[in-house]
């Protein structure tokens, strides 16, 4: 991987809207923990963090777009989401014309992003897709989707204090660079003043 500049991958901005279509197929339109609401504020969170460390923002585009199409066929195929959706982005780059260097980055950013299967993102690109998705798990929409999630499990309030302090509140520590630190530090302080306030109102009750 080497470094790249904010107009090294601009020849990429024309198959953006091709590449966003085909994305939307894999993608749930509705509210849901990886539907597409859920690209669209990782993009929004991408665009702010790229704007304080700089990159080529038509590659973090790119990366972001296909990060998790491989998301709802994880069971069916045993593997880990961003294994597909790298496989699934190869395959159709490669019907795009796409070059040899092209396809590896973007493929290095969407493997790089999962925090689940320890990626080690190299470039800036794909460092600045991994904290804008494990910034989506924090905040006030971090809260809202451990509670999805935990609804969905049919489980209640311990299990959401539990996979909160064993998963949501360790992500601020594994951020890469600093503009996401300081965000997943602002974000990290509003779950635990939620933690606190949920820990007062439920003592007696557990």
């Amino acid at each position: 991987m080497s470094d790249t500049t904010d107009t090294d991958f601009d020849h990429l901005i024309p198959f953006i809207p091709k590449i966003k279509e085909f994305s939307k197929e894999h993608y749930p339109e509705k509210e849901g923990l990886h539907g597409l609401p859920h690209v669209k504020r990782v993009l929004q969170t991408a665009r702010r963090i790229h704007a304080h460390e700089g990159g080529s923002w038509p590659l973090i585009e790119c990366i972001v777009w296909l990060h998790d199409i491989g998301r709802k066929y994880e069971k069916e195929q045993k593997k880990n989401h961003a294994i597909i959706s790298g496989k699934s982005a190869e395959t159709f780059l490669k019907t795009l014309d796409f070059s040899p260097r092209d396809i590896q980055e973007i493929r290095h950013g969407i493997l790089g992003h999962s925090y689940s299967m320890g990626g080690k993102p190299q470039t800036l690109e794909a460092q600045i897709t991994s904290d804008a998705d494990k910034l989506d798990a924090l905040g006030a929409v971090g809260i809202f989707r451990v509670c999805a999630y935990q609804g969905q499990q049919g489980s209640g309030i311990p299990a959401v204090i539990a996979h909160i302090n064993e998963k949501i509140l360790k992500l601020e520590s594994h951020m890469f660079l600093d503009f996401s630190k300081g965000l997943a530090h602002e974000r990290s302080s509003f779950i635990l003043e939620f933690m606190k306030r949920i820990e007062e109102e439920t003592t007696e009750y557990f």
